[in-house]
């Protein structure tokens, strides 16, 4: 892949002292990819530090070796360990499932309150990429950790109104 999983995923690996090649099927890395690991990553590859193979397949996977299909004709390539990041998207479902709406855009954006993280079912919370629906390049771990706080303190909030009455 060629997402943040994946660019994550390469140069943690990278930075331990791992051997990385990475099979990507677009001609780039993604432009979705978080503004701030894009760089470090096109500078890994661009230096040889770790190896890309664009507009590529991975055709089988076989004990030590891997087949790809590249525009240049099938290589096959020694590996030990294969991260299969191939991308997320959302359980659509399961949150109506659960009563959650969603817009009816290609966004499939889940219905929340932005300041406390609850859904329109009272008492649920999401936090996190599900927030983002299709959009799954808006959050990140990084960027979402504060959802968490916003949830326990919508909570706290609620059992004290609750305790009050």
């Amino acid at each position: 892949g060629a997402s943040n999983s994946a660019v994550d995923a390469a140069l943690e690996c990278w930075r331990k002292g791992a051997e990385v090649t990475m099979i990507v099927r677009e001609p780039e890395i993604g432009h979705r990819v978080k503004y701030w690991v894009r760089p470090d990553i096109i500078n890994r590859i661009e230096e040889g530090s770790i190896k890309a193979y664009f507009n590529a397949n991975v055709k089988e996977i076989r004990e030590g070796e891997l087949l790809v299909e590249t525009p240049e004709g099938i290589l096959t390539l020694e590996n030990d360990f294969v991260l299969a990041l191939t991308g997320y998207q959302p359980n659509f479902s399961f949150l109506e499932q659960c009563g959650i709406q969603l817009s009816k855009d290609d966004k499939r954006l889940p219905d929340y309150n932005q300041d406390t993280m609850e859904t329109n079912i009272k008492g649920l919370y999401l936090a996190g990429v599900i927030c983002g629906g299709m959009e799954t390049h808006k959050w990140f771990i990084e960027n979402s950790r504060i959802h968490a706080k916003m949830i326990v303190s919508d909570i706290l909030k609620k059992k004290k109104q609750t305790a009050a009455i």
